[in-house]
């Protein structure tokens, strides 16, 4: 996308921002959705008038002045100029430091936290079970049935994601809890 600006044309949009923490809107678009509302506000409080539904008739009246109140602040921006819609003369906002620093891959996970993974996710497994023949059933069989097969795809997969960073299948040494004893 081109564009034309005090120094001539660009043929890139130069980054404004360190998005999306202070993204930047395109105000014409956002000009452009604000009265779409507008009119489809307008025609709502029309069509509902003519049927005679106080309500929604408020309702979409309410929605005009929310879409009116918009298209006013964004006329507004555009016309405050290039401090709200900065261009290439602008320079970018400095990029904020990370909260946490980059830490180094973890290690491979103990027994125990492999074995808390497995129970949970075989606890949800016995509750799908209950709920669906306990209580679902009496609302809905077809519910319960699809329950229980989303029960029953979830030991297969306890087992794989229980074990996905097990020592075995690393190439790393087991944690100091897991070592083999020396001879």
């Amino acid at each position: 996308m081109s564009e034309s600006g005090p120094t001539g044309i660009y043929r890139h949009r130069v980054r404004s921002g360190d998005e999306p923490v202070h993204a930047r809107s395109p105000l014409r678009l956002r000009l452009a959705l604000a009265l779409t509302g507008l009119a489809n506000g307008l025609a709502g409080v029309v069509l509902f008038a003519l049927l005679g539904s106080r309500p929604l008739t408020w309702a979409f009246a309410a929605l005009c002045l929310i879409a009116l109140a918009n298209v006013v602040l964004v006329a507004h921006r555009i016309r405050q100029g290039p401090h709200y819609q900065p261009g290439p003369g602008i320079p970018p906002y400095r990029p904020l430091p990370p909260e946490h620093p980059e830490q180094g891959p973890r290690g491979p996970a103990t027994a125990r936290t492999r074995h808390r993974r497995y129970l949970v996710m075989m606890g949800a497994c016995v509750l799908l079970l209950i709920l669906a023949w306990g209580w679902i059933r009496l609302v809905s069989v077809a519910a319960a049935v699809a329950m229980s097969a989303a029960a029953a795809l979830l030991p297969p997969l306890a087992a794989i994601l229980s074990n996905v960073d097990s020592p075995i299948l690393r190439d790393d040494e087991p944690p100091e809890d897991q070592q083999p004893p020396a001879d």
